[in-house]
């Protein structure tokens, strides 16, 4: 993730934006700066999905 976050720093990005399923990694996001901007409820057949940003 650090590389890819100095990678786009230096192609000009301002942001990330990434979106995980409730039982992949919602908490490993937010660790690296990453806020949830927004949830998807999940469903019998889905998990709650999750929107996460960090502006640099």
């Amino acid at each position: 993730m650090q590389y890819a976050e100095t990678e786009a720093k230096s192609r000009g990005c301002i942001m990330a934006q990434v979106d995980t399923l409730s039982f992949q990694a919602p908490l490993f996001y937010q660790k690296l700066g990453f806020e949830i901007i927004g949830t998807v409820p999940g469903t019998d057949k889905s998990p709650e999905r999750y929107f996460l940003l960090k502006k640099y």
